[in-house]
């Protein structure tokens, strides 16, 4: 019996991506599409161009939330749509992650139901323009997203300080800690034997006014904030643009910036990714599992 897959995400205020998220998804064999549309007020400029993008292919919203960005509210939101179908397999992704495994999403699927895992990672590789200036996304239907960033990197490590790592797929039950960097529950597959790329369109021509807007509302706690780390990684980012006349320095041999298509075997090195980046966070990941089932068994 086949798998089914299934697409979850929330769309913000930039909407650039939205089409070229669903077309990605859609050829890679998602069957149902649950896209949560967030806005701050039903005034947003944005929200109706955003609807009729949806209709054009093919699609609602499953659901519009109206509220603050506060920190936990993504996984919130994503946690309601995956707890309906919990036997199936959900592809998590930000409007802006754009997956990319050694074989199909299904097959990745069908793997982990032989074998008993419920979860699969990656990691990030940051896509940036070839001089490393914010421009873009062009109208969809052109020129691909990876042509047009051409540069694939590390970008939020080397940078910004921030994890990486994400869960990609998974069943919807697994739960899945903020940003879905980590599993709380469920056995994941082993790194070694598929690990995802997790193609990141993230610095485009909106994202110095995004995070600009992030450090400001996080810091006033006009947004709930739950990890003072978020605002440090966007304040390094804005002052590496300061520093660097409004662009990313693609020759900082720290962030490793390559050519890449969207071929998973295109970037340098990637095999070693995963493995590298399972050590470096073992110890903090079980120090948090450790302060979490304490808290749990003070509860009790």
């Amino acid at each position: 019996m086949g798998v089914t897959l299934r697409f979850v995400s929330v769309v913000g205020g930039d909407i650039s991506l939205l089409p070229y998220s669903l077309n990605h998804y859609r050829e890679l064999g998602v069957e149902s599409f649950h896209v949560i549309r967030h806005v701050e007020s039903r005034a947003d400029s944005t929200l109706g161009p955003s609807v009729e993008m949806m209709r054009e292919a093919g699609h609602e919203f499953a659901d519009v939330c109206v509220a603050p960005w506060h920190e936990d509210l993504n996984a919130a939101l994503i946690r309601k749509q995956m707890s309906v179908w919990p036997d199936d397999w959900w592809i998590v992704a930000d409007l802006d992650e754009f997956h990319v495994y050694d074989r199909s999403p299904a097959e990745v699927a069908a793997y982990c139901e032989e074998h008993g895992f419920d979860f699969v990672e990656g990691a990030f590789l940051d896509r940036v323009s070839a001089d490393g200036r914010l421009t873009g996304p062009l109208p969809h239907g052109g020129e691909p997203l990876w042509r047009q960033y051409p540069l694939a990197g590390q970008l939020t490590l080397g940078l910004l300080d921030g994890r990486p790592t994400k869960v990609t797929l998974a069943r919807g039950t697994v739960e899945l800690d903020l940003g879905q960097h980590y599993a709380w529950t469920g056995r994941g597959v082993p790194v070694e034997e598929i690990y995802a790329q997790v193609h990141h369109f993230k610095w485009t021509a909106s994202a110095r006014p995004r995070l600009t807007r992030r450090v400001a509302a996080y810091s006033s706690g006009e947004w709930r904030l739950l990890h003072r780390s978020i605002v440090g990684e966007s304040q390094r980012f804005l002052d590496h643009l300061g520093k660097n006349g409004g662009r990313i320095d693609v020759d900082d041999p720290g962030f490793r910036f390559a050519h890449c298509s969207l071929d998973y075997t295109d970037y340098p090195g990637w095999e070693d990714t995963g493995p590298a980046l399972r050590h470096r966070f073992r110890a903090y990941d079980a120090a948090r599992r450790e302060k979490r089932r304490t808290a749990e068994a003070a509860l009790e």
